[in-house]
Order: structure tokens, then C-alpha cells, then sequence
């Protein structure tokens, strides 16, 4: 399907299928994920509902394989507190609407997961066996289940509400179907030259407004001792906590963009000691390590002086851009008086939309009138190089035909509906975050 349709976002809500058992089988355990998010507690609360660690459970796993990097973790929680919330807003509307899943629908769809079969069929011992594994109670992930299920209920009730016109069939199809030939007027930097260099007043202001690229990470120092002996590692760990200087073990920094050589365990219990003087002890295999945080650099900012030839740099690259632009701009009104742009160009022939669209950052409303409109001049559009301006010589169309087209169109129209259901939902309803859980 042409780019115009691809670019639309797609809906969060849709990834939110039935969830398996079967993710539950992936690395981490229920105490690993206990550890990363606390014992207890709401992780967000929509229209006074609470969304708990139990829900965080089931969705975090499926992201076990990727975890690990502190950043990254912090992405995935915010990412499935984000889904865990449309899904409550969605749950929420489907109680309104009075068309909840039933728990017979609930047995009958967990009678079909072939987790919990045991010689080819369902079984109760098994599937209480695997639940309780996980530490999760059968009362909670049928609630779980119940839930999936008459989101998808809300989802087709939707869909069932969605149709195509003839009109708008005849439109894209006349979309998908053009194709153009024409020049495209490639203007690079060679072009424009920049003599004149920013002054010290520009650069320090630059440097004001986008201090935040210039920050500094916190930095932790650790000093970190390692024994696989039992007795020695509580002998330091005793040690530590009665206030004692202990010699030796290996000083590690630790920040957002410096993480060290270390057991996965290990550092996520780095991760937990907060404060300066704040010890741990933890084992990885058959290693026990001792963890002693013994500073803190709170986050900064690089000075102006450090930054400065980066600035400078950057503003002479804004000054030739916007040069650049300029003299599109011209390139692009001397071909609609019809007069020589004089700049090379590249020739197409028997481009669609989805070409030109893979290539160049073309606006909605540009599409638009390149295929329905008499207009031969587009742009400037920019490129990694510079801008680009197209002139349109000519169009012809192919009559796009069959039901491939249609159903097409028809998945991204309740894509679209859907999407603005959603937010439409989101927007309204009184949402807050734990922000406690997701550092």
C-alpha cells in the first residue's frame, strides 16, 4: 500500500492481543520483576482505578529478553505502564457500554491455550501447576483474561460500526493507480557559501537553549568486593555496616552511559543503593559481591568553553541550511514563472506516490494536489544533503482493481477511527503515574 497510508501511526491498543501463558515461560522470574518494581502499590490510577504490580508482571515479561541496560528498562516501563493504561481506559468503556466478557467465554479460552494442556488436552493440575510457578492465582489471571477478551469485544463492536464509501474507494484507488514523470532539482551545499561566522552573543544564547544536550549524567562511584567464600563476604558486609574502612575491591563508575563489566545482578542491586555510604551484598553463581557506594556526582553541564567550537559548528551548519532553503525557495519560484531554475536535476518516469514518498519528506496536502491538481511545481523538501524541488510534466493513472485495495483501506480507516477513539478516551479520563516506580 502507498506510503500516504503507511505513515499514519498505528494503535497501541491494537498490540495488546490475548495474552498468552506462554510469555510467562521467558527469563525473568516473579522475583526478578518484584525487585525492579517494589513489593506493592498502584503503578498508575485511571478514574480512581488502581493499575497494580500484578498487571506490571504480566506484561514485563515479555520484554525479558532486552532488560538489563538501566535506560532501556526505564523505556519498557514507561512503555507498558502506557499500554497498561489505554487498556484500563478501554476496559472501562466496555463496562459503560454493558458488553463485558462472560467466564465461560474466560474457561473457554483457557482451555485452548496448549500451555496448559498435558497429553493433548487441558488440564487442571497443570494449569494450577504453571500459574502457581509464576506466583500468579487463577482468580487473577482469569481477571486478566476476562479483560483481553472484552477489549477485543469492544474492538470488533467498532470495527462492526466501519465502512468504505464508493467515493472513498474511487479516491485512493485513483491515488495508488498515478504515475508521474517530471525532473527533480537536487540542491546541495555547494551551492551556498558561508563566510560570516556566529557572533559570541549568538553562541551563548544557543548555549542557554539547549543546555539540557549538554548535561552530564550523574555518576556513581562503587567499590565492589568479590569472594565465593560465604564467611568472608559477611565478614566485609559486616564490616561496612558497622561503619569500618575495608581495604581492597575494584572502584567502578557507574552513570547512564557508563556501565560496568558486571553480573546483571549485580547491577540492578547498584541500581537500588541510592545514597552515599549505602552497601549491599548480593550472588551471582557461585560469586558473592559486596557493593559499597562511595560517591555521588550529581548531575551538570558541560561549560560554554568546553562546548564552544561544537556550537559555533552547529550554527554555521543552521546559517548554510537556512541559506539553502532560501535559494530552493528560488529554484522552485522561477520554475512556476516557467523560467531555467538553473541547478541540475535527475529525470523520473512512471513514478507512483509510494516512490516519490520513499525519497522525499512530501507533505499530505502535497500528495494531494500532485495527483488530483494541475500544480507542477512542488517543494522544497529536505534531504540528509539539502532540499529537493520536483516538477510534475506529466500524469497518467492505472485503474487499481480488486478487493486487496479495498481491504486495505478498509484496516487503515478502522485503524484511524480507532486511533482517535482512544486518545479521544485517554484525553478524558483523570490518569496519574507513579513516577516513584518507573526510576
Amino acid at each position: 500500500m502507498y506510503s500516504l497510508i503507511q505513515r499514519h501511526k498505528r494503535l497501541a491498543a491494537f498490540i495488546i492481543a490475548l495474552a498468552s501463558i506462554s510469555f510467562l515461560f521467558w527469563m525473568f522470574t516473579v522475583a526478578d520483576i518484584k525487585q525492579m518494581f517494589g513489593k506493592g502499590g498502584c503503578v498508575a490510577v485511571v478514574n480512581g482505578e488502581c493499575v497494580d504490580l500484578r498487571e506490571f508482571r504480566y506484561e514485563i515479561l515479555k520484554y525479558a529478553d532486552i532488560l538489563g541496560d538501566p535506560d532501556v528498562e526505564r523505556v519498557v516501563k514507561r512503555r507498558v505502564v502506557s499500554d497498561l493504561v489505554v487498556r484500563e481506559v478501554l476496559f472501562q468503556k466496555a463496562e459503560d457500554m454493558g458488553i463485558l466478557a462472560s467466564y465461560g467465554e474466560v474457561a473457554e479460552t483457557i482451555k485452548t491455550d496448549r500451555a496448559f494442556w498435558e497429553n493433548g488436552s487441558f488440564s487442571i493440575e497443570k494449569y494450577r501447576e504453571v500459574l502457581s510457578r509464576f506466583g500468579i492465582t487463577p482468580q487473577e489471571y482469569e481477571e486478566h483474561v476476562r479483560r483481553m477478551i472484552t477489549i477485543d469485544r469492544l474492538f470488533r463492536f467498532l470495527r462492526a460500526g466501519v465502512y468504505m464509501t464508493e467515493e472513498e474507494i474511487h479516491t485512493f484507488s485513483r491515488i495508488e493507480g498515478v504515475r508521474f514523470k517530471g525532473r527533480v532539482y537536487l540542491i546541495t551545499e555547494d551551492y551556498v557559501k558561508i563566510t560570516e561566522k556566529p557572533s559570541e552573543e549568538e553562541m551563548r544564547s544557543f548555549y542557554e537553549r539547549n543546555r539540557e544536550r549538554f548535561s552530564l549524567p550523574e555518576v556513581k562511584v562503587f567499590r565492589v568486593w568479590t569472594t565465593e567464600e560465604k564467611k568472608e563476604a559477611h565478614s566485609v558486609y559486616r564490616s561496612l555496616k558497622e561503619g569500618k574502612t575495608v581495604k581492597g575491591g575494584v572502584s567502578y563508575r557507574v552513570s547512564s552511559k557508563q556501565r560496568p563489566e558486571l553480573p546483571a545482578e549485580v547491577v540492578r542491586e547498584m541500581e537500588r543503593i541510592k545514597r552515599e555510604g549505602g552497601y549491599s551484598i548480593t550472588k551471582a553463581g557461585n560469586t558473592y559481591y559486596i557493593i559499597y557506594l562511595e560517591k555521588v556526582h550529581p548531575k551538570g553541564y558541560k561549560s560554554f568553553s568546553e562546548v564552544r567550537s561544537q556550537i559555533e559548528k552547529e550554527l554555521i551548519e543552521e546559517k548554510k541550511r537556512e541559506k539553502l532553503r532560501e535559494f530552493a525557495e528560488g529554484v522552485k519560484r522561477r520554475l512556476k514563472e516557467g523560467k531555467g531554475a538553473g541547478v541540475r536535476y535527475l529525470r523520473f518516469e512512471n513514478s507512483g506516490v509510494e516512490d516519490l514518498t520513499k525519497t522525499f519528506s512530501i507533505r499530505e496536502g502535497d500528495i494531494m494536489k500532485m495527483v488530483f491538481s494541475k500544480e507542477r511545481v512542488f517543494g522544497p523538501y529536505s534531504m540528509r544533503t539539502g532540499f529537493a524541488v520536483l516538477e510534475i510534466e506529466g500524469r497518467s493513472f492505472e485503474d487499481e482493481k480488486g478487493d486487496g485495495l479495498k481491504e486495505d483501506l478498509f484496516s487503515q480507516k478502522v485503524g484511524n477511527i480507532l486511533d482517535l477513539f482512544v486518545e479521544s478516551l485517554v484525553r478524558k479520563s483523570r490518569i496519574d503515574i507513579n513516577e516513584d516506580m518507573l526510576n
